[in-house]
């Protein structure tokens, strides 16, 4: 049922629009903190194409609909927002709404969005106007009939877009810092929120996990064997620091750009804000199975198969492929090698081995890890490029047999599903 308390016409949004907003100076105080809200808000992730220059578009998401590409929100004046008003840009990036009126598709998280303040918004417009312009127009989105059609959007707005949040009095300046952070600029729910039949969120399950295709956004509410109830504070700020918390996960794919271009560049009280957050929100998916961070032990098969025959090695499906691939690194017994952030971790106790999806694992052996966290490079090679579907499947299979949940398993079809042999290079994002 259509929500009729939201349905102002775009013309009366845009007065509104208009009317909040404020001259957009280069102050360098305000441009800092735009600088700051713009990697709150990971705009470099979307708007940057593999290779390009950062905020120049062209960057291309994968939906069920087509292929989306992020628009350039450089300062160049013909192909970026070099001439946008305050107003124009306040109503994209709230409000899903184009400089010619036109609705943007969400995957701009406007639904996320909306819930920052104008001043921070505007900041982000302060700090990207100081940057030099580049030149390159985005290319236009390849959308399969009939979501082409932007005035779909109007109708998929009303019923798929929530209220905007506002600071709640019943609770402290960390919490509410918490929620405006997880909710608007970091839009957490985008990824670990699932979708409903409409692909808007589904609210009443916020956080319990989304599928973002080749990769799975895990639950992170506060159930202690769904979600991230089990972790300490400090394994938590670990994770969203570095994207590492040893003994528990180590971040890749989606989660590892969010870290290396976000999450890291965000204050320590930030970070303990979001978590105080997330412990408050309703827990989800609650199991009776032990967490997907405690599964698994080591594993002594490399005892029995060295130099073991044939026979013996056919006994054992995927142990010769992990010992080939994955142990010189890994340890034979999965332990893992190493100390610190360029530590190999270890199979066991590691959230994306012990998940009872294997997506995550799969897309690992597929795409590998690569991550930039401070001066530090996290590197592990794509191996899935040297391995046919069904070797993959095996090797994903061996590995969470024996380190993560037995019962788990993947077929080679899934992994054809899965193959992207697509690697996305670092933008560097102006400092």
């Amino acid at each position: 049922m259509f929500k009729m308390h939201r349905l102002p016409a775009v013309a009366a949004l845009l007065m509104a629009v208009t009317a909040a907003s404020a001259a957009t100076t280069t102050r360098p105080d305000l441009v800092a903190r735009g600088a700051y809200m713009a990697r709150a808000a990971d705009c470099v992730a979307c708007h940057t194409a593999p290779g390009g220059q950062p905020f120049g578009g062209g960057y291309g998401i994968v939906t069920p609909f087509g292929k989306i590409f992020g628009s350039n929100i450089s300062s160049d004046p013909t192909v970026g927002i070099g001439t946008w008003t305050d107003a124009q840009f306040l109503a994209a990036v709230k409000h899903g709404i184009g400089k010619q009126g036109e609705n943007l598709y969400p995957a701009m998280p406007y639904d996320s969005f909306q819930n920052m303040t104008d001043e921070d918004v505007l900041a982000i417009k302060a700090y990207l106007m100081s940057l030099p312009a580049v030149k390159t127009p985005s290319p236009g989105n390849q959308l399969h009939f009939p979501f082409d059609q932007r005035w779909l959007l109007t109708a998929w707005k009303l019923i798929s877009v929530p209220r905007p949040i506002h600071s709640d009095s019943r609770h402290d300046a960390q919490w509410n810092r918490g929620r405006y952070l997880v909710e608007g600029a970091a839009h957490c729910e985008t990824c670990h929120t699932p979708r409903n039949l409409a692909m808007g969120m589904s609210t009443s399950h916020a956080f319990a996990g989304g599928d973002l295709g080749s990769w799975y956004a895990y639950n992170i509410t506060p159930d202690i064997h769904a979600g991230i109830g089990g972790w300490s504070d400090q394994e938590l700020l670990a994770y969203l620091h570095e994207g590492n918390a040893p003994g528990r996960g180590a971040a890749a794919g989606p989660m590892a750009e969010a870290v290396e271009h976000s999450l890291q560049y965000l204050t320590t009280d930030d970070l303990r804000a979001m978590i105080t957050y997330l412990r408050s929100v309703p827990a989800q998916g609650a199991s009776t199975q032990a967490s997907r961070s405690r599964q698994g032990q080591p594993d002594q098969d490399y005892a029995i198969l060295r130099g073991a025959s044939r026979a013996t090695l056919a006994r054992h499906p995927g142990a010769e492929l992990y010992l080939q691939h994955c142990a010189s690194c890994h340890a034979a017994d999965g332990s893992g090698k190493g100390q610190g952030a360029q530590a190999y971790p270890s199979l066991y106790h590691q959230s994306t081995v012990g998940a009872e999806d294997t997506t995550n694992l799969v897309s690992v052996i597929l795409n590998g890890v690569d991550r930039h966290i401070g001066d530090q490079h996290i590197y592990m090679p794509a191996i899935g490029q040297d391995l046919s579907n069904p070797d993959v499947a095996l090797l994903a299979n061996y590995v969470a047999e024996r380190f993560g949940r037995p019962n788990s398993s993947i077929s080679a079809g899934r992994v054809a599903q899965l193959r992207n042999p697509a690697v996305r290079p670092h933008p560097v994002l102006p400092q």
